[in-house]
């Protein structure tokens, strides 16, 4: 009965900023469209095959509910069509996501891998050399911190995309390309929030926020939904050592947030400009990439998707 309250909280939530932001008939249409039918109009999307590149992969999350497959459809396929990457994508099981939904995204996108939870617990619990502390907060963790902890322990490629499902291209993300190519001189790219004013508390114990001097570094202003970096600069050993001193507890919605930004305080890393790659704003011709976060979710519906697909015409 809770979550079904919830799921009503929600929509009524985004209900209202419609009405209050005047979004008139033409964005109602798209907005039911896209909010309650993208998921059976994900059935009738075309075959989209391609030689994948195996140094490079795309990991994110999907669920199959809340029309979770027809925002990672268009995300995945505004990424392919504007970069002209070629990833080998992986995808994150939240729980909601079984063989079936499998063979269905399978089809219309088949370099695409499901990472199961259960499956990859198991095997991650087998691993004689992994330390404790990282299986055990595999029994705890939230389901985000799977896609950290996945990444790191699974992943073949020398360059990783980590990125939310919620996301849309419209232009060529010439940076990420750079990066992925080797043109770029640094370890790892982040999408930022905006502003100089760090409202993410990193809840890190006084022996490690000293050691990597967390209190000065901006670092905090990253956003973990959307991260680029280079596999080898990253390792189980600074997995460890941050779960080792996290204040946090295990099953927190930020862990995984949390996690990637003290690992990228470790690196030489660099962040995305927030006007081509934004959060917060409405479309406009600066942005090649936007990030409809959770409290802007109605504009990915009411106007994102479809003029995603208009880029790409």
């Amino acid at each position: 009965m809770s979550k079904i309250i919830k799921r009503i909280k929600t929509e009524l939530f985004y209900l209202k900023r419609l009405i209050e932001e005047g979004y008139g008939p033409s964005y109602w249409r798209a907005y039911f469209k896209n909010r309650f039918f993208g998921n059976y109009l994900f059935t009738y999307l075309p075959r989209y095959d391609y030689v994948a590149d195996p140094d490079l992969e795309m990991h994110t999350i999907c669920s199959r509910h809340g029309q979770g497959l027809w925002m990672f459809a268009w995300m995945l396929t505004s990424f392919l069509f504007h970069s002209k990457l070629r990833p080998v994508v992986i995808i994150h099981d939240d729980g909601t996501i079984d063989k079936d939904t499998e063979k269905l995204i399978q089809s219309k996108f088949p370099n695409t891998k499901v990472m199961f939870r259960d499956e990859t617990t198991k095997r991650i619990l087998e691993m004689p050399d992994i330390p404790e502390i990282i299986k055990r907060s595999r029994l705890e963790c939230h389901f985000f911190f799977d896609k950290l902890t996945n990444a790191l322990l699974f992943s073949k490629a020398k360059k990783l995309i980590v990125s939310d499902s919620d996301i849309l291209y419209y232009g060529e993300p010439t940076e990420v390309v750079d990066f992925v190519l080797g043109r770029s001189d640094c370890d790892a790219m982040a999408q930022r929030h905006i502003g100089d004013d760090i409202d993410f508390i990193l809840r890190m114990d006084d022996y490690y926020t000293n050691k990597y001097d967390l209190r000065d570094n901006k670092v905090a202003l990253l956003n973990g939904g959307y991260l680029i970096i280079d596999k080898d600069k990253f390792s189980i050993d600074q997995l460890a050592e941050y779960l080792t001193h996290t204040e946090r507890p295990l099953n927190d919605y930020f862990i995984e947030m949390e996690g990637w930004t003290c690992l990228f305080a470790q690196v030489d890393y660099k962040f995305l400009s927030t006007d081509r790659y934004a959060i917060k704003g409405l479309l406009n011709n600066n942005m090649v990439m936007k990030h409809y976060t959770s409290p802007r979710r109605y504009e990915m519906f009411a106007y994102g998707i479809d003029m995603a697909r208009k880029s790409m015409r």
